[in-house]
């Protein structure tokens, strides 16, 4: 076993994907400006509503057809059974798969967030007291692909990959609007300044809680496993 054996499964993932994610990402350029040039003439409530689809949608299609391709398919392809037939252990397996895939979302989400942020407070498209609202929305769609990307790791099964992710899909939407309409949040939404009650702190921090036990969750059911072929 070698300390570089972990670089160098999160290297060969990344060559092979590097065409995916570039494509997704000159798409998520072509959405941001599509969003500003909507800016001023279609209302706001419009406004805000496509750019959630247009800015979210490159990111979450990258982050789910990556997650295939290195999780799902390399199993079904037969090309783990080579990858775990080198002095790899299950734990830097599951490190190099967790690496060539959640970095690439997070720039992909981090960049959403801050040009959305630019969109809605920047332009004044909704005033601060929304900040709160719109930091838990972005949480809830990051949680949604770490569970996700945990599903498709552990079973490595399109079936349940594919499940995960329409319960995934559901639930954060379901999710979002109990948020958008819970009193404690909605109320403070239309404040001069953001509000960060009890309330919202605790669904910020229960949030980043469940995406980190997922990736601890996914550690300890990987060191179970017997069989990867």
């Amino acid at each position: 076993m070698t300390s570089s054996i972990i670089p160098q499964l999160v290297k060969k993932d990344l060559l092979i994907l590097r065409k995916t994610i570039l494509f997704y990402a000159l798409v998520s350029l072509l959405s941001i400006v599509v969003v500003f040039l909507l800016f001023g003439k279609v209302s706001n409530v419009i406004l805000m509503n496509i750019a959630f689809t247009l800015l979210l949608a490159p990111a979450a299609t990258c982050g789910i057809v990556m997650l295939m391709r290195t999780n799902v398919m390399e199993k079904e392809k037969n090309t783990q059974l080579f990858i775990m037939s080198l002095p790899v252990s299950v734990k830097e397996f599951t490190w190099a798969k967790l690496l060539a895939n959640l970095p690439v979302f997070s720039g992909f989400w981090l960049a959403v967030c801050v040009t959305a942020f630019y969109l809605v407070f920047g332009l004044g498209l909704l005033p601060l007291g929304a900040i709160p609202f719109i930091c838990i929305l972005f949480l809830g769609v990051f949680v949604a692909y770490t569970c996700i990307l945990c599903v498709s790791l552990v079973f490595q099964s399109l079936n349940f990959t594919v499940i995960s992710l329409t319960v995934a899909e559901l639930g954060t939407v379901a999710y979002l609007w109990f948020i958008a309409l819970y009193e404690p949040i909605n109320r403070h939404v239309y404040e001069p300044s953001p509000v960060w009650n009890t309330t919202a702190v605790s669904i910020v921090i229960a949030q980043i809680v469940v995406a980190v036990f997922m990736i601890f969750l996914t550690f300890h059911l990987q060191q179970k496993k017997r069989d990867f072929s």
